[in-house]
């Protein structure tokens, strides 16, 4: 029987690693705090529930607020004052966006370079965890089997002992030198934003998951899934920014292949059956737990 391991950042959490959100939260407050309170200062974060769905909680920044806080105008008053009158001899639609009051758009440098500073930071921060002290592990079948990695961690090859070759991080690998991929699915664009506020909206729609584009840019690892019998789905929340790689997935597989969705609390399971009434695989599907086996 052929395999395919869909595996989410639940299933390290269950091996021992500290890879929640709320981790990065707090490994970010001791060793960049400047960072961290950058970060929610830009989004106005009030609570740190926030952080619990920190990819889908990227989109929501409120750009009109965003650039009113930070950005300072940069042009002489005068010569403001002159590009609004000549804006409106041309332009008699008050409905039109005012010319940009800045020389250029600081507000989106400073989003850009914060991102890239987090992108940074969650590298350190995948890369400070070097051991694990007492892992549990749960049964895998190694043979014949294909594994979409979620996650940035090396635990199925280091723990597990899997082939590289069968495995695929679809959003990146903090040990090698590449960017990591993370991101929400909130659309920023279509908007009536003045110019700096179109600029911050790209910044963010750069950040803006796009499952087909790492789909069709791996698609050799995707061609081979097209015979799997069994689907394992360990660790994986199935969140509003994932769940369109899954219903993909369900469309290329075969139509007659078994799934098993492990869950963790009582919104994961609603989660898990509407995707699975929506998809059709009720019938070939079975929620479960991640169980330790003994390795003695």
């Amino acid at each position: 029987m052929k395999h395919l391991y869909i595996i989410g950042n639940g299933f390290d959490i269950f091996t021992g690693l500290k890879t929640s959100y709320q981790d990065f939260r707090r490994w970010l407050q001791i060793h960049y705090i400047f960072v961290y309170e950058t970060f929610e200062a830009v989004y106005g974060i009030q609570n740190i529930e926030w952080w619990n769905d920190f990819e889908f909680s990227l989109g929501k920044l409120d750009i009109k607020q965003y650039v009113l806080n930070n950005t300072p105008p940069e042009k002489p008053l005068d010569e403001i004052i002159k590009e609004i009158e000549e804006y409106h001899k041309k332009h008699k639609d008050d409905s039109l966006p005012l010319p940009s009051l800045y020389q250029n758009s600081p507000c989106a440098d400073r989003l850009n370079g914060l991102f890239d500073i987090l992108n940074y930071c969650m590298r350190k921060w995948i890369n400070s965890m070097t051991s694990i002290t007492n892992p549990k592990y749960i049964k895998i079948e190694k043979e014949n089997s294909l594994f979409l990695n979620f996650n940035y961690t090396m635990t199925l090859e280091l723990l597990y002992e899997i082939p590289k070759e069968q495995i695929l991080h679809i959003h990146g690998d903090a040990y090698k030198s590449e960017k990591l991929v993370f991101g929400h699915n909130i659309y920023k664009g279509g908007y009536n934003y003045p110019y700096d506020g179109e600029k911050v909206a790209d910044v963010l729609e750069r950040y803006h998951k796009n499952p087909y584009e790492h789909i069709f840019k791996h698609e050799d690892f995707f061609a081979k899934i097209k015979d799997v019998e069994m689907v394992h789905v360990l660790g994986l929340s199935l969140s509003p920014v994932d769940i369109e790689y899954l219903e993909w997935i369900c469309r290329v597989v075969p139509n007659n292949a078994k799934w098993e969705i492990s869950w963790y609390t009582e919104e994961d399971k609603k989660r898990i059956y509407l995707f699975v009434l929506k998809n059709k695989i009720r019938n070939r599907s079975q929620l479960i737990q991640l169980d330790p086996i003994d390795l003695d």
